[in-house]
């Protein structure tokens, strides 16, 4: 389908950057509230700020009539950036922002569900990012302690899952972002956790940006809002059946770097068994992450494929002269990121070991550890 002049426009292919070009296009598209704040945007940066206030109002008016209240509550935040409103322009703002009707975007309910004061506590600081497309906003692996709020445009978000954290079964591999999406993992307040998310722009985007300490200060202030940012966050999760497979990680997880061994045995049809040596950074009672090493034996990560799943295997810790084994199965192949890189993994459950035997496994591959033998 052949695209029209302003959606060309909006997703950045044309480029307006003179006032005039724009004032042509939006005399032929007046209705498009879009190319209104685009124009705003134009007048704005040439300091006429009367004129800017004005389109950005007629924007907010009209994504809010189009039942897009986060487009409208950020034109608003620009017109009231320039133009100073009464407490009274401000009321109703808020009572219509509340009573608009929208399709449910995870950002359009957020905002719907706060209250004025949360509202403007919330938005009091925010840092406005524009990017074209090809723009990496975040890296899988970086920490967390922005939350980012998709105003405009297409991004990709490719996520991994970190070997030292629980996998989450209702996160989708790969998802597009689009207007009133969200992304970027700031609750819990507590602690700083590994960002599990690549995002890059598909197109022209504009995002505005919440930091995270800022959110935990409105927080103090207004105990609810924490819900909001709660709700938020599970909704950009996603939910999902829970299969099987995310048994491997069940249980108590120990933080032990070691070099493993592994063994796919063959199939029923036959074959010869497939060895490798890797390593891992974690185990549980029930499983362990295994991650083939570049250099090592056996097939490359890249050659790893998803018939793998399902395999018996036997995993090997060696220790000098010494090496115990024990017998699981590969469960599931994944994404994750270690030291800093995304890395292929395979998820192996172990077979049910006796609880005496727990105490005695993990004892000996803690005293296998050898930090030189990890990358």
């Amino acid at each position: 389908m052949t695209k029209t002049i302003p959606e060309h426009v909006i997703d950045g292919s044309i480029v307006i950057d003179s006032i005039e070009a724009s004032a042509s296009i939006l005399k032929d598209y007046p209705d498009r509230p879009e190319l209104l704040k685009m124009h705003a945007d134009l007048l704005a940066a040439n300091h006429q700020r009367a004129a800017a206030a004005e389109h950005y109002a007629r924007a907010a008016a009209r994504f809010l009539a189009a039942g897009r209240p986060f487009q409208a509550w950020v034109a608003k935040t620009l017109q009231w950036a320039l133009q100073r409103p009464r407490p009274d322009q401000l009321l109703d703002f808020h009572l219509a922002l509340g009573r608009a009707v929208h399709k449910g975007a995870p950002v359009d309910s957020f905002i719907q569900g706060l209250t004025p004061p949360e509202r403007m506590a919330v938005f009091a600081r925010f840092q406005r990012v524009r990017a074209p497309a090809g723009r990496t906003l975040m890296k899988a692996g970086a920490p967390q302690n922005r939350l980012y709020l998709v105003v405009a445009g297409q991004l990709r978000e490719a996520s991994y899952e970190m070997v030292s954290q629980k996998p989450r079964p209702g996160r989708e591999a790969s998802r597009m972002l689009r207007e009133a999406d969200a992304f970027g993992e700031v609750y819990p307040f507590n602690g700083e956790s590994a960002g599990r998310s690549h995002v890059e722009t598909v197109t022209r985007a504009e995002l505005l940006v919440l930091s995270k300490s800022h959110l935990m200060r409105a927080s103090r202030r207004f105990p609810n809002l924490e819900g909001g940012l709660i709700r938020l966050c599970g909704i950009r999760a996603g939910k999902r059946e829970v299969h099987p497979s995310s048994a491997v990680r069940r249980g108590e997880r120990y933080s032990v770097s070691i070099k493993l061994n592994l063994t796919i045995l063959p199939t029923a049809t036959g074959g010869p068994p497939v060895d490798m040596t890797g390593f891992c950074s974690d185990l549980s009672v029930s499983g362990v992450s295994f991650i083939p090493e570049a250099n090592g034996s056996g097939p490359k990560a890249g050659e790893l494929s998803d018939s793998l799943v399902d395999r018996a295997v036997r995993v090997c810790v060696p220790a000098g002269d010494l090496s115990l084994s024990i017998t699981g199965r590969i469960v599931r192949k994944r994404q994750v990121v270690f030291n800093g890189y995304r890395v292929t993994a395979l998820g192996i459950r172990f077979a049910e070991m006796p609880p005496r035997l727990r105490g005695a496994f993990f004892a000996f591959a803690e005293g296998s550890r050898d930090s030189r033998d990890i990358p």
